[in-house]
């Protein structure tokens, strides 16, 4: 039961990484092939993680759209990153 929480942490602690590092790099006026970069990465490693694991075409499914979602959030938050530094600028 503990490894269950720890690994759960350890997940939650890098998924917010991920988006804190999107939402500087967006600060920083990264071109948006990077802000690409960890969304693109993050799918696609998730997609292959589900398709080793998943059994059922539903989870499978499931997983995939649920890893899109957060690829999503990622570049959302590298946008919003950019905009605020560009509305600050201006």
């Amino acid at each position: 039961m503990i490894a269950i929480v720890v690994i759960g942490l350890l997940l939650l602690a890098v998924i917010l990484g991920l988006g804190y590092w999107s939402y500087s790099l967006g600060k920083r006026s990264q071109t948006n092939l990077v802000g690409a970069i960890i969304p693109a990465a993050y799918f696609i490693v998730r997609a292959i993680l589900a398709v080793m694991t998943q059994g059922s075409t539903r989870g499978l499914i499931t997983s995939l759209i649920g890893s899109l979602i957060f690829s999503l959030i990622y570049y959302c938050l590298f946008v919003w990153g950019k905009h605020r530094v560009n509305k600050v600028k201006a």
